[in-house]
């Protein structure tokens, strides 16, 4: 990789790391969030969560503002990774982290790991700007089950645990009926 193409991803990813910050932090207010976002979002921008999608930069904007006002939560990421196109002419970046919900604050703190992605057309490296075309939310249900309280720990001290032994006996049938059980 250049050194070009390297220097390019690293300020890539500071910026998303910001960007990603800044997005799903509510003490940042629905203003000072459109402010900071809309310079990097494409007219047709989809955003996609496990329960919803919608198109649309003003679907979006809303989308946020309601958010942030509807809400509590901030982001604690991990790590934050830009890959980009042979051209560098478009990327992709995937952020990890988890997000805590707070609504119930300070009875229940609602750990959610998240994973972000967002692909995005690069418009000029200097000075940096892009437009995100595809902003994805993903996080998994089984964390949410697991984090409610008194239901979490049923869910996964009994049900994964046995749903695992189950899979496991049918994993052993299936195999052996087909001749392909590992050898000890």
């Amino acid at each position: 990789m250049t050194t070009h193409r390297a220097e390019l991803i690293d300020r890539l990813e500071t910026t998303f790391r910001r960007l990603s910050t800044i997005l799903y932090d509510t003490k940042v207010t629905p203003a000072q969030v459109d402010a900071e976002i809309r310079p990097y979002l494409h007219e047709r921008i989809t955003f996609v969560d496990p329960w919803q999608t919608e198109t649309g930069i003003e679907k979006y904007r809303l989308g946020l503002a309601g958010f942030h006002s509807m809400f509590k939560f901030d982001l604690e990421l991990s790590q934050v990774s830009v890959a980009l196109d042979q051209t560098a002419s478009t990327g992709r970046c995937i952020a990890d982290g988890v997000m805590y919900l707070r609504q119930l604050e300070p009875l229940h703190t609602y750990p959610l790991r998240t994973l972000l992605t967002y692909t995005f057309d690069l418009v000029a490296p200097e000075p940096l700007a892009f437009k995100i075309v595809h902003h994805e939310e993903m996080w998994s249900f089984a964390d949410m089950i697991a984090a409610v309280p008194m239901l979490g720990g049923a869910y996964s001290k009994l049900f994964r645990p046995a749903f695992a032994r189950g899979f496991l006996v049918a994993s052993w049938v299936s195999a052996r009926l087909k001749g392909g059980l590992p050898s000890p």
